[in-house]
């Protein structure tokens, strides 16, 4: 006889759809933005950045809040998320995962006018080969370095992929099954 397969009931991504229309709405914002660069006048590539990395760090912000809920969908606890965080992808030959990069890219973009990362968020970051100082430069900010790690076109669509492909694998991994 064939094992039965039981589906817990948090496993139904309830939270995907909502994050989806998220990043439909700031994916549109940054394609003005790119529809106005695209134009040829005085708003060039250093004004799109400018103007397009807040609404890049709310995306990660967005996908930040739907890992860690995921989290504790799966585990009903936030207990333990670093390890959780790098059961991912790896990235460019190195040992963090595109979770963790997502994770650090959303506290980067809220806590980057306050002072110094956080040692982990910075770690991440620099492990990757981004900067994270105060004074780094828009052309070298780790929000666009590191979507071009996660999406070599920017596509927070691609992202958005990622994150659900991740929480799913967590389901198949988890005691759930």
């Amino acid at each position: 006889m064939d094992k039965e397969i039981k589906t817990h009931w948090k496993q139904h991504d309830h939270r995907i759809q909502s994050l989806g229309h998220i990043i439909d709405g700031l994916w549109s914002a940054i394609d003005l933005l790119r529809q106005r660069m695209e134009l040829g006048e005085w708003y060039d590539a250093i004004w799109f950045r400018e103007d397009s990395e807040p609404i890049f760090g709310l995306a990660f912000i967005a996908f930040q809040n739907y890992i860690n809920a995921s989290i504790i969908d799966i585990y009903d606890t936030i207990d333990g998320k670093d390890q959780i965080y790098r059961l991912s992808q790896k990235l460019k030959n190195s040992s963090r995962t595109d979770i963790e990069l997502i994770i650090s890219l959303a506290n980067y973009t809220k806590h980057k006018d306050w002072g110094e990362p956080h040692k982990g968020t910075k770690n991440t970051l620099s492990d990757l080969g981004l900067k994270s100082d105060l004074e780094v430069d828009i052309v070298e900010s780790p929000i666009f370095e590191g979507i071009e790690l996660l999406s070599p076109s920017w596509d927070l669509k691609e992202v958005l992929d990622r994150v659900s492909v991740w929480r799913e694998s967590l389901w198949q991994s988890s005691a759930f099954k």
